[in-house]
């Protein structure tokens, strides 16, 4: 089969977890498959995969011209199917499947504005048009209560490579490292991971040590994190290449989120490196994790506070929960068993 996949943010130029997964997605679809890729950047091409055709996002412009690649693409290539991780992509004429992470359109919440009830009507005309794949059932409860047909929604949840995220001896040498990775901004709430930290006392506060890292999607709320952060034990590290060691050096990962996550990645990578998370309380993630690690009620630095010093005090809890979560994860979201999932998709989909 043919395959035109399309990406509007591609690693390296971004790294996320939604990138992560696409990133994925193509290796495996080159394994038995004839794929043409179809990426968008804004920072740099450099690194970007040599055999990729390549279009500069500019602008609130962005969409239009993506879209418009897609088509010039598929017009040379005349793929079997076009395999989209942007909603914006829909080529006329032939089978369009478009993966759906989230809803939170890079905010705190779905909310109800103005633009986010434009951007739901957009989902909505495009769901009529194309094989919608939702990442969870949380994502796909969202997506036909803002109205998509539910003939159109398929379930397939996200893979990690569990040879790369592969646990290692948890460091367990005080001051214990606690992780937040993950994209800056302030939906994400780096800063109430700082808060928790420090609300706790002094003599607690000396027994850990904080790790900010991730890639800065908004550079102030970035110089606000440092500026929270004075005289607490916390160090920051943004735009790394690869995050897996700093996983592997952690005791202890927290996602603490405010956005409405569509599946909880940062949970799921670190379940992979063996590491106990304390997880944001939402449907998705729950989801994702089953429930493996501490929930903790969103917006709460007092909770996280009270979860992240269980987990200091009790070092056989945390290789308790670490190991059950590399389980969980082995059974559940081994690449190839997800990529399977996507070939019944197709399969299905062709056979219309």
């Amino acid at each position: 089969m043919r395959i035109l996949m399309v990406a509007r943010r591609y690693p390296p130029d971004v790294r996320s977890g939604t990138e992560t997964v696409f990133e994925n997605l193509v290796a495996q679809a080159k394994k038995n498959h004839e794929v043409r890729l179809l990426v968008g950047w804004r920072n740099s091409e450099q690194g970007l995969p040599a055999d990729a055709r390549r279009v500069h996002l500019r602008g609130a412009s962005s969409w239009p011209t993506l879209a418009a690649a897609a088509l010039r693409e598929a017009a040379e290539f005349r793929p079997d199917l076009v395999l989209s991780n942007s909603i914006e992509v829909w080529v006329p004429g032939l089978l369009n499947a478009i993966i759906v992470h989230d809803l939170n359109f890079g905010g705190s919440s779905s909310g109800a504005g103005v633009g986010v009830r434009a951007r739901e009507a957009f989902y909505r005309f495009r769901g009529r048009q194309a094989a919608i794949l939702a990442v969870s059932k949380a994502t796909r409860r969202r997506l036909l209560e803002i109205g998509l047909p539910e003939k159109n929604l398929h379930l397939v949840r996200n893979g990690v490579d569990l040879a790369r995220f592969s646990p290692m001896p948890p460091p367990g040498v005080e001051p214990l490292r606690l992780l937040y990775p993950s994209r800056i901004l302030p939906g994400k709430a780096q800063h109430l991971a700082i808060d928790a930290v420090g609300r706790l006392r002094p003599e607690q506060r000396r027994r850990v040590r904080l790790s900010i890292v991730g890639a800065v999607a908004d550079a102030i709320y970035a110089d606000r994190l440092r500026l929270q952060s004075f005289k607490q034990p916390v160090d920051f590290a943004f735009d790394v290449p690869d995050m897996v060691p700093f996983y592997q050096a952690a005791d202890v990962v927290l996602f603490p989120t405010l956005m409405e996550e569509g599946f909880g990645y940062t949970a799921i990578e670190a379940m992979a490196c063996g590491r106990p998370v304390i997880w944001s309380e939402q449907p998705a993630i729950r989801e994702a994790t089953g429930g493996i690690g501490l929930a903790v009620p969103p917006d709460d630095a007092d909770a996280l506070r009270h979860a992240i010093w269980k987990l200091v005090e009790n070092p056989e809890l945390r290789l308790q929960i670490g190991e059950e979560g590399r389980r969980f994860v082995e059974a559940h979201y081994a690449w190839e068993s997800v990529w399977q999932r996507y070939e019944e998709i197709f399969a299905q989909l062709r056979g219309r």
